[in-house]
């Protein structure tokens, strides 16, 4: 009857705003033909969570959110008046456990569990969440908008979530959205998740060099994160504006080396996967990174050039980022790629500031103006454009380009760019024209970047590296590589450039090379190993020269010692000459000794002549042989020492780089004593969360449980207050029917009225008043009968039995019509005041009813409100009962549980003290020895 009454009031107030109709049937019936009046009003239409009453978690959001979720079988009149209070209520402060895992249960887990696991990604648990997919983090504490799960589950971004099905009611989506932003709560009582915040601090802008030293890296890990047989094309190379540093983009790595030594100096990971672009910030303190994986995922990454810190990272695309920038003020990245969308970023918070639809192909090239107010972009399609860095809008349009464009670079007013169609162009960035252009490399450009002072260099399809002034002036050209030439930049009075075969090369200013790098360097214990054979083959082949200086030695001694002899036989041989002469001086001087004294003189002057020549010869030593410089033992011996100090020089080098891998391998050792304590710690902190947690379940069942007594206890006492206040409105309501009832009467008998006026014979005789009245009567019956039908779905067991009352009518209105055409009447059409007069009469009534409908509103809104309260308060009521039930007999267990967590929790925070203790005194033991190493100069970085 309620119903019925409801469904009487609806129609009554479509009819009362028609205009006055003569006959047939009526707009309303024709309106509604075919749809049923509460199928809009599905229950599944208000958002539920398809409830499962046997588990306790469900329990505890069906007794909260009850009042939000019963579902009603109403008219289409009530339930647009409550539309706005039966609209699930978001909680204030959700969290997963009692309020998304219960959504993701119903929607997300089919394919995102531990056994499935879709693209990585398990949120059947709050870590699993947390952790995100193979992709990254799908959740930023804090931020909704900008967390990947929401925008798949509004279906807002693609992949859309759930891929089938229905997508989250509006309802679902706030709650997931709140408790994004809330912090990821993961229990009522739990731990808000810091909001993650990128710590890229504001610069200066400047547009010449920075006072004092460039930065350059310190102490960085050179242990690659991957090393592949053979090396990767050169897709990234970057080069810092100041300082003697170039970065080099490799498998999921970024090496920085040296320019001027050629020597290592770090390498910083980048797991996101292949980098396509690395830049330098206009102070040289930061590196950024473009990359990720072709049609999976993109991201830009920031690192500090010192320190090799991770400071930001931005952007979470669908596909591999191929061009990306920093402002000079170091407060916005730009990206851009397949998507055909330039996007800006804050580094701040990594919020999306605008996202530029222009291109009409892929984003291929990026570069903020030098003091970040303006931003070019170059595509696919040859389209070059120039924005307003600050609003996100069209500046310029630099069209010119016949091919694919490869790369843009800005510095003051100008801005270079590079194309598949073999030019490199300058243009005026604030006119927009073009300023120059000229052919840079046979079949196409593949690079181009402004160095500090304005030169370029430029890479191409010719194999060759080149260098301009921006007159178009060739300054350098390299030698060929083997392969395309895909990057090149400008470092001091470096030139670094690689090819597709992933050769990188050096060379100085007049084309010379001068060394060769890698991005895809060997780990340290492989250099190491090769050091250590290096030098094991250089000791070796000191002690076979030493032999064989040995030898040639020996041999030269050999030989003096014979001329010895021969010189001592000699001297000898002069010796017993001498005395051979003297002893006859001295005979001849005896026999004179008689003779004159003329004679005595001259026998005594020739013996003493002998003597004084044998005296001199006996104190004149023997002077040594003299070594000739064209011997073969001096020629031995020469090509030993110079043999003996090359190896020296081979064992020193090979030393000196063992002595520096191994002072990399101990320093590598600290920076992953660093990480394991980072680790170690994050594990602690998780177990004791987790020991302060454990109870807060008990409490929460406790406190359900009393709440849930509470209700159970009061409910009989508040059930007649809703009865009763039920009870009036129906009362309400039945007079307000009442007075509905009555004015739709006076409408129908004004109307009755008007129709009687139009029946008179055509002889002039008494109008057939019976005749014309039964068939009129019939005609409005079934009107209303067909009205009911339509109220009903086609095949419904309500519309056969409204189908079978209009087919039951047939018959009667077929008489009636019958029985007025053998009366033989006529219409003909009364006077214009009686028509008027009557008409007059309808609106009046029709007026009258519209006031009543007005004033019967709100009764017919209280009595659905009394009937809602009275119904949500029975399955209330039912729900509390039930949830006590279940939480008495699950309150033991879940004691149990919780001391056995917390137990467990508690045992695994002590052991994760102990750990961190453990894993802190090796980094530092690390530490020490690496602080030895560095006092006894054993180390050397580039």
């Amino acid at each position: 009857m309620r119903r019925n009454s409801c469904s009487t009031i609806e129609r009554a107030m479509d009819e009362a705003s028609q205009p006055v109709i003569m006959s047939g049937a009526s707009p309303r019936a024709k309106a509604v033909a075919g749809r049923s009046s509460d199928a809009p009003f599905h229950d599944n239409a208000l958002p539920t969570h398809r409830l499962r009453p046997q588990k306790l978690a469900v329990l505890r959001l069906r007794f909260a959110r009850l009042s939000a979720c019963a579902p009603l079988r109403m008219t289409a009149f009530f339930l647009a008046a409550l539309a706005l209070s039966a609209r699930a209520q978001t909680p204030d402060k959700p969290n997963y456990s009692d309020h998304v895992l219960p959504i993701f249960r119903n929607a997300c887990l089919n394919c995102h569990n531990p056994d499935k696991k879709k693209a990585g990604l398990d949120l059947s648990t709050y870590q699993g969440a947390l952790q995100g997919s193979e992709n990254g983090k799908v959740l930023r504490s804090g931020d909704g908008s900008g967390s990947l799960l929401l925008k798949c589950v509004m279906q807002t971004e693609d992949p859309k979530m759930p891929p089938k099905g229905d997508k989250l009611s509006d309802g679902e989506i706030a709650i997931v959205r709140k408790w994004i932003d809330g912090q990821l709560l993961e229990t009522a009582g739990g731990k808000a998740v810091a909001v993650a915040a990128n710590n890229v601090q504001v610069a200066v802008v400047s547009l010449t060099r920075p006072e004092g030293p460039p930065p350059m890296p310190r102490e960085l890990p050179l242990d690659p994160v991957v090393h592949t047989a053979k090396a990767n094309s050169l897709t990234a190379l970057g080069a810092s504006p100041w300082a003697p540093l170039v970065a080099l983009g490799g498998q999921k790595q970024i090496v920085l080396f040296n320019t001027e030594t050629l020597e290592p100096l770090g390498v910083l990971p980048f797991p996101e996967g292949f980098p396509t672009i690395i830049r330098f910030s206009r102070n040289g303190q930061l590196i950024l990174t473009g990359g990720g994986r072709g049609g999976k995922s993109g991201k830009v990454v920031i690192w500090k050039v010192e320190t090799g810190e991770r400071i930001a990272a931005v952007g979470q695309e669908f596909d591999q980022v191929l061009a990306a920038d920093l402002s000079a003020d170091q407060q916005f990245v730009a990206l851009g790629g397949p998507a055909k969308l330039v996007k800006i970023y804050a580094t701040k918070d990594g919020r999306l500031v605008h996202s530029i639809k222009k291109h009409t192909d892929w984003v291929t090239a990026l570069s903020f103006s030098p003091d970040g107010k303006l931003l070019a972009s170059g595509d696919r399609n040859g389209g070059v454009i120039v924005w307003e860095a600050a609003k996100g809008k069209e500046f310029n349009v630099l069209a010119g380009h016949k091919g694919a464009v490869t790369g843009v670079s800005f510095m003051t007013g100008v801005v270079a760019s590079a194309s598949e169609d073999a030019t490199i162009k300058l243009w005026d960035a604030n006119l927009g024209r073009e300023i120059k252009s000229w052919s840079g490399h046979k079949g196409g450009v593949q690079s181009v970047a402004f160095s500090p002072d304005g030169r370029l260099v430029s890479s191409g399809r010719d194999k060759i590296v080149r260098v301009w002034d921006q007159a178009g002036k060739q300054l350098m050209a390299s030698e060929a590589f083997g392969d395309i030439a895909l990057r090149a930049e400008l470092a001091g009075e470096r030139v670094i450039g690689g090819d597709w075969s992933g050769q990188v090369r050096v060379w100085s200013l007049d084309g010379k090379r001068v060394g060769e790098l890698s991005a895809n360097p060997p780990p340290i214990a492989e250099r190491i190993a090769v050091a250590e054979k290096q030098l094991a083959e250089a000791q070796s082949g000191v002690g076979e020269l030493q032999k064989e200086l040995a030898a040639a030695e020996a041999k030269s001694k050999a030989d003096l010692a014979v001329r010895e002899e021969k010189l001592k036989a000699a001297r000898a041989a002069d010796e017993a000459k001498l005395k051979a002469e003297l002893a006859p001086a001295e005979a001849a001087l005896a026999k004179a000794r008689a003779e004159p004294l003329d004679k005595i003189a001259a026998a005594e002057k020739a013996v003493q002549e002998i003597t004084a020549r044998l005296t001199a010869l006996q104190q004149t030593p023997i002077a040594p042989p003299t070594k000739p410089a064209d011997s073969s033992a001096a020629q031995e011996i020469a090509k030993a020492k110079a043999g003996i100090e090359q190896s020296q020089a081979r064992i020193a080098a090979a030393q000196a780089s063992l002595d520096k891998w191994r002072a990399a391998q101990v320093l590598q050792g600290v920076h992953n004593a660093r990480q394991l304590v980072a680790e170690k710690q994050a594990a602690y902190d998780s177990s004791v969360q987790a020991a302060k947690d454990a109870p807060l379940a008990v409490e929460r069942a406790r406190s359900d449980l009393a709440a849930a007594q509470k209700a159970t206890t009061e409910a009989p006492a508040k059930l007649k207050e809703k009865e009763a206040l039920f009870a009036q409105a129906q009362q309400e309501m039945a007079a307000k029917q009442s007075a509905v009832e009555a004015a739709q009467s006076a409408v129908k008998e004004k109307e009755t009225a008007l129709k009687a006026l139009t029946v008179t014979l055509k002889s002039g005789t008494a109008p057939n008043t019976d005749a014309a009245t039964k068939f009129a009567d019939s005609t409005a019956e079934m009107a209303r009968r067909r009205d009911a039908r339509a109220k009903f779905t086609s095949g419904t067991s309500e519309y056969a039995e409204a189908d079978a009352k209009v087919q039951a009518l047939k018959p009667a209105l077929a008489a009636a019509e019958a029985a007025l055409a053998t009366a033989k009447v006529g219409v003909v059409t009364p006077s214009a005041s009686e028509t008027k007069a009557a008409q007059a009469e309808i609106s009046k009534a029709r007026e009258a009813l519209k006031i009543t409908l007005a004033a019967a509103k709100p009764a017919a809104t209280q009595l659905a409100a009394a009937e809602k309260s009275l119904a949500a308060f029975r399955k209330e009521t039912e729900a509390a009962a039930q949830l006590a039930a279940q939480l008495r007999k699950e309150l033991p267990g879940i004691e149990k549980t919780a001391r056995a967590t917390q137990a467990e929790a508690e045992r695994a925070a002590k052991t994760a003290a102990r750990e961190v203790l453990a894993a802190k005194a090796e980094a530092e033991k690390r530490r020490a020895a690496y602080e030895t190493l560095k006092a006894g100069g054993r180390v050397s970085r580039g």
